[in-house]
């Protein structure tokens, strides 16, 4: 009866055979196609023969790609790259692009099994970076292993799911962008889906940071009941080995709200710099929260060593401003330099004298101090080879509170869509095991310090009040009707809504953000400019 058993099993061992996968969550590098064909020919080499290797959308060419996709070299570099991918006689699904016939180009999965092509899927239903690919065919199926397996895009999968098809498992590769406020809604429709379809879901998501774009990883494997099996960090490189036939639902810690955005704060300025070769960044310290979350963020980023923090006070500044900022850089262990603009003030409204004289001091002044010391930062990046990082966040760029060609420059704002009470938020946490960020400076009344005795609530509502309403309307797309019915005062609504309609035009010359949300305004969000 023993014998009888074993000879049972062996049999349906071979009629169906155990499958295993290999995912692998990389950063990829945009149009760096031997960066990006090396990193996927060493993990094939490390693969057995019979597992199959999962690789996310678009990673030979890198993504986004925007009118990349237009010229012809892109498509004979990723086909020579594929060419040297089949010499390995592994298996795989890699995301590429592909040249149809009447020039349409396609965003594709290229199916591999042991060297050769058995299978592509182009996406149909085309995302926000897919504006020069033509409409594909969706997700395909194959057999591979003696089971029924469907690959594709994440973005076509509600349309198979219309189809009816019988899968044992369904691949879905993505370049899903992180979303601070995202709620899991990606997990929790697949597994929706898992459920009603009764199968295995494979989701393969890219990492990394692009422009101002950061790409969350997340990847993950789910069973037939809609459960996590396996799932790789956010923000981080890895891999995971999977043997479909044995896996089991397991339990995985979330990270917190504001641990999500440091992480992706840290990976997007990270890859900004390094990805346009710059490895070092100067920045302006001013004693307040803003440029203290900052320049933590970018020495965690870049390394204490790669970060110059300059201090510029004016007459203006207060002392506590100047202790705040030494305070905030030697608790990081940077170096700084002190630079007083009070020199550079006085021989500009000198100059400006024929023009000022008679007239009352206003923003013009303020805005001399400002862009005093943008110059000043400017000139010391031009010396060492550096990049200045903005300090701005989304509640003063929604309502024109800061200074063009002033401290709205730099070469990208790890701020910039961030509203002032997230600052706040974030610098809470960085402080919860020690002092990080100077408490002052997290306590004190926000002041730019451009006149004496000033504080951002003297041209602005308090912030706990004015991001409720920016939220709303910039967020939540709720409109000066509705946010009356909600029961915010009409004066300030009217108030607020004017402040961002006037300065559409002044934040299309901003430093560009990184993306944290799906209204940033240097990537998402968008009205006319008149």
């Amino acid at each position: 009866m023993v014998i009888l058993e074993k000879i049972i099993l062996l049999l349906q061992y071979q009629t169906s055979k155990i499958m295993r996968v290999n995912i692998h969550q990389f950063n990829y590098k945009t149009k760096d196609y031997e960066h990006n064909t090396s990193q996927i020919e060493e993990a094939l080499k490390e693969s057995n023969e019979d597992v199959l290797n999962i690789f996310s959308e678009l990673a030979l060419c890198g993504s986004p790609l925007f009118d990349s996709a237009l010229y012809s070299d892109i498509y004979k570099e990723t086909s020579l790259c594929g060419e040297r991918l089949l010499q390995g006689k592994k298996s795989f699904i890699v995301g590429t692009i592909a040249k149809g016939e009447e020039n349409t180009r396609y965003n594709a999965l290229v199916f591999v099994n042991k060297g050769e092509v058995m299978g592509l899927s182009t996406k149909r239903n085309l995302g926000r970076f897919d504006e020069n690919f033509s409409i594909g065919n969706g997700i395909e199926t194959i057999k591979y292993e003696g089971k029924n397996l469907a690959f594709g895009f994440v973005e076509d999968f509600e349309n198979f799911v219309k189809r009816k098809v019988q899968t044992d498992v369904v691949i879905l590769c993505s370049n899903q962008l992180f979303d601070k406020d995202d709620k899991d809604e990606n997990i929790k429709t697949l597994s929706f889906y898992a459920r009603q379809m009764k199968t295995k879901i494979i989701y393969v998501n890219r990492v990394g940071g692009e422009g101002c774009f950061i790409f969350s990883g997340s990847s993950f494997v789910m069973n037939e009941r809609g459960e996590i099996c396996e799932k790789l960090s956010m923000f981080e490189q890895g891999n995971i080995f999977v043997d479909l036939d044995n896996i089991k639902a397991k339990a995985f810690a979330s990270l917190c709200y504001e641990e999500k955005i440091f992480r992706a704060g840290v990976l997007g300025l990270r890859d900004y710099f390094h990805k346009n070769n710059i490895n070092k960044a100067v920045i302006g310290l001013s004693g307040g929260v803003d440029s203290a979350v900052a320049v933590v963020l970018g020495a965690e980023a870049l390394g204490k060593e790669n970060i110059t923090g300059v201090l510029m006070p004016s007459k203006y500044s207060s002392e506590h401003s100047v202790n705040d900022a030494k305070k905030s850089a030697e608790n990081l262990g940077i170096k700084y330099i002190t630079i007083t603009i009070e020199d550079i003030f006085e021989a500009s409204l000198k100059t400006m004298q024929p023009i000022f004289e008679g007239t009352e001091p206003n923003t013009a002044e303020e805005n001399l101090q400002a862009r005093a010391r943008c110059m000043i930062i400017m000139a010391i990046c031009n010396k060492i080879g550096a990049a200045m990082l903005n300090t701005s966040n989304k509640s003063e760029s929604a309502v024109g509170y800061g200074t063009l060609y002033g401290d709205d420059s730099g070469a990208i704002s790890v701020l910039g869509d961030l509203y002032k009470t997230d600052v706040y938020k974030l610098a809470r946490w960085i402080n919860k095991d020690k002092e990080i960020i100077p408490q002052n400076s997290i306590d004190k009344a926000p002041s730019a310090e451009l006149r004496f005795d000033q504080k951002d609530s003297d041209s602005l509502p308090e912030y706990d009040i004015l991001d409720k309403v920016l939220v709303e309307y910039i967020d939540n797309k709720t409109d000066f009707s509705q946010l009356i019915k909600k029961g915010y005062e009409e004066k300030l609504v009217m108030r607020i809504l004017r402040l961002i309609k006037i300065n559409e035009w002044k934040r299309h010359q901003e430093a560009p953000a990184l993306r944290y949300s799906k209204t940033c305004f240097t990537t998402d969000y968008k009205q006319p400019i008149s």
